[in-house]
C-alpha cells in the first residue's frame, strides 16, 4: 500500500526477515529493499540496494525463475554495475526463449524479455516487447504503470530518452464541473465538449453530476468507453431534486441512467442538504481521485471547466489554483447558460476535525492555528486548512509518539453538535502510536492541496457510521514528489 516502514516493521515482526529458505520471502525482502531505496539517497540508498539485490540473488538460487533475476539485474545496474546486468539480461532471455521461466502471465513475461531488452540497450526490440505485452492485456493499467516506472529509471542510467514511453502511457484523469444550468438548445455546448474529450482523450472521468455540463460531460465520457466516478455533496434524492430536477424534468432520467452506469458513486455522509460548502468538499475529492489515479498509473490529470466568461471571472479559484501549481492543465470551455432558477446554495462550512488522546498535545496545534475542544476522552483540534491541519498533525503525532485522527467534513453549523467529531474519535482510536490515520475526504484534499504528502491506504475500520476508509499521513520525498 505503499508505507515501506509499516510494511518492513510487519516482515520483521512476523520472522520472515529472518528466513533464507524460501524463495517467496526473499523476493518480499528484495522488494522492501528495493522500494526504501528509491526514496533513499547516497550511502543509504547504495546500502539498500545491495541489500535488495542479495535477497533476489538468493531467492532465484532457492528456485530459478525470471522475476527475482530481472529485479537484481535492473538493481545491478541502478548502482552502476551495467556489464552485470547485461550478463543478468542475456541469462534472462535465454530462459524466456526456452520457455524454462516460472508460470506467469503473457503480459508479465513480455514486460520482463523488454526490460531485458533494455538493459542490453537494444531499444528498438525491447519497444517492440512491450508493445506486444500491452496487446496481450491493455486494459491491465496498474501492471503498465508499473513497468514505465522501471523502464524510465534505466532509461535514466542509461542516458537514454524515455519520451517514446509517453505513447504507452495509460490514459489521462479528467476533473469536470461546469455551469448548473444551460440553455435548453445545447448542441452547440455538446459538440463543444466532444471536440475538448476528443483532444484529451481521457479513460476516467472524476465528477459530480448536476443538470446542465455535468451530465452532459458524463454522458460523453460514456460514450467514449471512460471511467465514470461520481461524488455526490448530499444524499442521492436530496440531490436529484435540488441540483437535478430544479432545472427541469427532462434532466432526472438522465442522471438516474448515469448513476446506474458510473463506475463507482460517492456521497458525503455528513450532509442532507446540497450546500457551497459540500459542493467545494465533493469537487476537492473528485480532482484529488484525478490526481491519485493519474499518478497509480504513470499518465496525466487534467480539468475541464465548462462556464460562461463572467462566471470564469467571478468564482473562486482556490481549487484551480492549487490544481495548476501541481503543473496540471484546465482546458476552459465558454458556454451561454439559461437564466438562473431558485435561491443561491446555503453557504454552511468545512473543516478538519483532529483528534487525539486528551493531553497537553492540544495546545501546540491551537499554536498552529487551530482551535481545541474536549469530546469525552479525546482532544478536538479544529482547523479550516487541510494543509496546515496536517502538517500540525504529523509534528504532534511523530513529536510526542502519539495517535492521531482527522477528518473533513462540511456541516450546517446551525445544527451540528459534538457528534461531528466522532469519526475523528474514532480515526484516532484506529491510529497507531506516531501515526496520523486520516478519512478518505481529508486523503483527497491533500492529493490536490497538499502534494508535498503522501496518503497511502491503512484500510478499512467498521464504525456505527459504516466502514471508514483510512489512509496514513507521510511526507513524499522529493524523488516521489517530482
Amino acid at each position: 500500500m505503499g508505507d515501506t516502514e509499516q510494511a518492513w516493521k510487519l516482515f520483521e515482526s512476523s520472522g520472515l526477515a529472518q528466513i533464507s529458505d524460501s524463495a517467496d520471502a526473499l523476493c518480499l525482502k528484495g522488494r522492501l529493499m528495493k522500494d526504501s531505496a528509491l526514496k533513499a539517497s547516497g550511502e543509504e540508498r547504495d546500502a539498500l540496494f545491495e541489500r535488495a539485490r542479495s535477497a533476489y540473488l538468493a531467492a532465484s538460487e532457492l528456485s530459478p525463475a525470471t522475476y527475482p533475476l530481472i529485479n537484481a539485474a535492473t538493481i545491478g545496474l541502478l548502482m552502476g554495475r551495467r556489464e552485470e546486468a547485461e550478463r543478468a539480461a542475456d541469462r534472462i532471455i535465454a530462459m524466456l526463449d526456452s520457455c524454462e521461466h516460472e508460470p506467469e502471465t503473457q503480459y508479465w513475461l513480455k514486460a520482463t524479455r523488454a526490460e531485458a531488452y533494455l538493459l542490453k540497450g537494444r531499444e528498438r526490440d525491447a519497444r517492440q516487447a512491450l508493445a506486444e505485452a500491452i496487446r496481450a492485456a491493455p486494459a491491465a493499467w496498474e501492471d503498465h504503470a508499473s513497468t514505465l516506472r522501471h523502464y524510465r529509471l534505466i532509461l535514466d542510467v542509461l542516458g537514454m530518452s524515455a519520451d517514446w514511453l509517453d505513447t504507452l502511457r495509460p490514459p489521462s484523469s479528467l476533473h469536470f464541473s461546469g455551469i448548473i444550468n444551460l440553455a435548453p438548445d445545447h448542441d452547440e455546448v455538446v459538440r463543444a465538449i466532444e471536440a475538448a474529450l476528443e483532444s484529451i482523450a481521457p479513460g476516467f472521468g472524476f465528477g459530480t453530476l448536476a443538470a446542465g455540463a455535468d451530465i452532459i460531460t458524463a454522458e460523453i465520457l460514456l460514450r467514449r468507453g471512460a471511467e465514470l466516478h461520481i461524488i455526490l455533496p448530499a444524499a442521492v434524492d436530496v440531490f436529484r431534486q435540488e441540483s437535478v430536477g430544479r432545472f427541469g424534468s427532462q434532466w432526472i432520467p438522465r442522471f438516474d441512467r448515469l448513476l446506474d452506469r458510473a463506475d463507482a458513486v460517492e456521497v458525503l455522509p455528513d450532509l442532507d442538504e446540497v450546500s457551497e460548502a459540500g459542493v467545494l468538499l465533493a469537487d476537492q475529492m473528485a480532482m484529488g481521485l484525478a490526481i491519485r489515479q493519474s499518478r497509480i498509473l504513470e499518465a496525466r490529470a487534467c480539468a475541464l471547466r465548462v462556464g460562461t466568461a463572467q462566471a470564469a471571472r467571478t468564482a473562486p479559484r482556490l481549487l484551480d489554483r492549487a490544481w495548476e501549481s501541481q503543473g496540471l492543465p484546465i482546458r476552459r470551455l465558454d458556454v451561454t447558460r439559461a437564466a438562473s432558477r431558485g435561491k443561491p446554495l446555503p453557504a454552511f462550512a468545512s473543516e478538519v476535525i483532529i483528534a487525539m488522546p486528551a493531553s497537553g498535545a492540544a495546545d501546540a496545534l491551537v499554536a498552529a492555528g487551530g482551535v481545541a475542544t474536549e469530546h469525552g476522552h479525546h482532544s478536538i483540534v479544529c482547523f479550516a486548512d487541510p494543509v496546515a491541519a496536517a502538517r500540525a498533525a504529523m509534528d504532534i503525532a511523530v513529536g510526542q509518539d502519539i495517535p492521531v485522527g482527522a477528518h473533513y467534513a462540511a456541516f450546517n453549523p446551525s445544527s451540528a453538535g459534538a457528534d461531528r467529531f466522532d469519526v475523528a474519535r474514532l480515526i484516532a482510536n484506529a491510529a497507531p502510536p506516531g501515526r496520523v490515520l486520516l478519512s478518505r475526504a481529508m486523503t483527497l484534499a491533500l492529493a490536490l492541496r497538499g502534494p508535498e504528502f503522501g496518503c497511502e491506504s491503512f484500510g478499512d475500520i467498521a464504525t456505527p457510521h459504516g466502514d471508514i476508509a483510512l489512509s496514513i499521513l507521510a511526507l513524499r520525498s522529493r524523488r516521489e514528489a517530482g
